[in-house]
Formats: structure tokens, C-alpha cells, sequence
């Protein structure tokens, strides 16, 4: 009898461990579903690359990757779809992990969703997306998304450049509302917060403006690589190359960059003009040119790179005493920078290579309308 009365306290026991652990398990699992539901997508595209941000429904990062960078208004089709794509495979593997293990495939079952469909909400910042004076895009919100007034009913009122993007977004997340901004916005979101400030963009390609805590104000329209661009990368291997062609550079810098890279002038014409990216061949080029900035014709082209920014854009907005940086050309070169700078009594005060790991934080602790919580 007292050995029978042992067996039952003992599987007593065990069937009360083993109710706990079914409700710890349940518990856990009813914790990621709901992180897993209303996720969040962040990316933010440049020429070169796209940084992307997979938040899950309490605002927490899941993961972090990279792809192709596009810019819409000069990335073919094809290869904004094959980015597209990349991406959504990367948030699948990235969500896979958002609780340090693989999302068991019943829980995906059970909640009758797939990890694309539980990505509820985009933002996409990225080059070549026009901020209007004011942040506001014509006949529409800043984001681009309020009702077309040619279609009151309904729909989204996208300008042209943006609907292919917007179309191979809304195939691979079917579920998510997508929202577009200009690179602007997301460094200025990524540098001042909620604080208003001067930003410039230093990468391969150039940018900046004014930003009163909540939009863009102002924008000295940059021009792109052929019109505009001073300060980028992009721009400071223009100049370099337009010397070396022309027989300008020091002989022993000319002689140093044709061991480096075996151009002529035709393989010149062929980088710059034979490419599907002419902005980044050149950009590509900053790396060796910072590292021949100890010649002073090298080091001449840098500071007259920069001067031109400050005095054909950040000097133009009457307030630029003080001024915060992002980008990878911009973190590379900010010696320099700072001391040319200092030429119009400009103080370059925050340097940042890109605005992705501020910009996750400002999501996280914002709703979808941009409003803190």
C-alpha cells in the first residue's frame, strides 16, 4: 500500500510537471506569434547598397542584412525585382530567428500565415525618391500614399518612378502597407531624432537639407553625379579621373594609379561610360584617392570636392554653423572635411556611415504615422 501510494504521489507529480511544461511551452509560444505578427520592414537604399531592419511586433530588432543598393531613378526593373527578392528571402531567414531558434512550421500553420505575410508595415527610404518643399509630395501625403484625386475611391497615388519598386514590394509582401521617403528623411530621422538640424549625406552620391524635428523643409537639389553631387565620392573620383586623362596629376600619382588599376584612356572610357553604374565606378575609386591625399594635388582635389558642397548647398541655408554627417565617404574623409569646414565656420558634429541603427530605434519607439508612443 505505501508503495502504491508513492507511485501515485510520483505520477502525481510528473503529470503536474508535465502540465507546466505544456503551459510554459504554450506561453512561449503564444509570445512568438505575437512578435512574430505586425512585423515591421526598414530599408534604407543608396546607389551602392541597401541596408535593411526586420522589427518584430514589440519594436525589437530581428535582424539586420544587406543587399543591392537601388536608386529609382535610374535602377533598371529587373534588377529593383531581383533586390526585391533577395530581400524577401532574407527577411525569412532573419524572422526565422527573431527567438533564437526556428520558428516551429505549425506555429506558421496554426496562425494560417507565412513569415512574408506576418511583415504588416514598410518603409522605404532611398536615393533618387524626391522630398518636396515641405516634405510633402504634390497631390499626395509625404508618404505617397493618400487617395489619388483622379481616383477618390481609392488606390494609391504613387508618382511614376516609384510603382514598379511599390509593385515588387507589395508581390513579395503581400500583407504590408509600404510607406516611401527620400535618403533624406532617413538621415535625418537617423541624426537629429526629433531635434532640428542641418544634414548632409556623404556617400556615393551627395545630399543634404534642413529638418525641423518632424519633415524637410529645405533642399538644395543635388543634380546627381553629371549636374551636382560636390562632396561625394562619386564627384571626388570624377575629378581625379578628368585629371589622369588629361595628364594633370603628379607623374609619380598617375604612375602609381595606372600600377594600381592598368587604365589607359580607353579603359577609362570603358569604366566610366561602358558600365551599368557610372556613379559608383567613380565612387569606387575615393578609397585609393584618400590614400593619396599626402600629394598635395591629390589632397587640392579632396578640399575643393568638399568646398564646393559647402558653398553650393550647406552655406546656402543661412544656419549651417553646425551640421551632421552620414555616410561611408563622408566618416572616411572627416578630417579633412572638418578642417574645410572650419574655413566657413562649420562644425561637422556627428559622423555616422550610414542611419540604419538610429532609424531602427526611431521606428521601434514610433507608430506607423511617425508618431512616439
Amino acid at each position: 500500500m505505501a508503495a502504491r501510494g508513492l507511485v501515485t504521489a510520483i505520477a502525481s507529480k510528473l503529470a503536474l510537471h508535465s502540465a507546466s511544461d505544456y503551459i510554459c511551452s504554450f506561453l512561449e509560444r503564444l509570445q512568438m506569434m505575437r512578435v512574430m505578427r505586425d512585423m515591421k520592414l526598414i530599408m534604407e537604399s543608396g546607389a551602392t547598397k541597401t541596408d535593411c531592419c526586420l522589427l518584430d511586433g514589440a519594436g525589437e530588432i530581428c535582424s539586420r542584412f544587406t543587399v543591392s543598393g537601388i536608386n529609382v531613378a535610374v535602377t533598371s526593373p529587373e534588377t529593383i525585382s531581383a533586390t526585391v527578392s533577395e530581400a524577401a528571402s532574407l527577411v525569412e531567414h532573419g524572422a526565422s530567428g527573431c527567438m533564437g531558434e526556428q520558428m516551429p512550421e505549425d506555429m506558421c500553420r496554426h496562425a494560417g500565415t507565412s513569415v512574408r505575410n506576418s511583415v504588416s508595415e514598410i518603409v522605404f527610404y532611398g536615393a533618387g525618391i524626391v522630398e518636396t518643399q515641405g516634405g510633402a509630395y504634390p497631390g499626395s501625403v509625404e508618404t505617397h500614399r493618400d487617395v489619388c484625386p483622379a481616383n477618390p475611391g481609392g488606390g494609391q497615388c504613387l508618382p511614376e518612378y516609384i510603382r514598379h519598386l511599390d509593385g515588387a514590394l507589395g508581390a513579395a509582401f503581400p500583407e504590408a502597407g509600404r510607406e516611401y521617403h527620400s535618403d533624406l528623411m532617413a538621415a535625418a530621422r537617423g541624426l537629429c531624432g526629433s531635434s532640428p538640424g542641418i544634414v548632409a549625406i556623404l556617400g556615393t552620391g551627395s545630399n543634404s537639407c534642413r529638418y525641423d524635428g518632424e519633415k524637410v523643409v529645405e533642399n538644395i537639389r543635388p543634380g546627381g553625379f553629371i549636374l551636382g553631387d560636390e562632396g561625394s565620392a562619386a564627384a571626388l573620383g570624377k575629378m581625379f579621373l578628368a585629371d589622369y586623362v588629361k595628364g594633370l596629376l603628379p607623374a609619380g600619382v598617375s604612375a602609381d594609379f595606372y600600377r594600381q588599376y592598368s587604365l589607359d584612356y580607353a579603359g577609362v572610357v570603358r569604366l566610366v561610360y561602358g558600365g551599368g553604374s557610372p556613379s559608383r565606378a567613380l565612387a569606387s575609386l575615393a578609397p585609393y584617392i584618400l590614400g593619396m591625399s599626402a600629394d598635395e594635388h591629390v589632397y587640392g582635389l579632396v578640399r575643393s570636392n568638399f568646398r564646393n558642397f559647402i558653398t553650393r548647398s550647406l552655406l546656402r541655408y543661412g544656419c549651417a554653423d553646425e551640421v551632421r554627417v552620414t555616410g561611408s565617404f563622408g566618416v572616411a574623409a572627416r578630417d579633412i572635411l572638418c578642417r574645410v569646414g572650419s574655413e566657413y565656420g562649420i562644425r561637422f558634429s556627428c559622423f555616422l556611415p550610414g542611419p540604419m541603427e538610429a532609424l531602427a530605434r526611431w521606428h521601434g519607439a514610433t507608430g506607423s504615422s511617425g508618431v512616439r508612443e
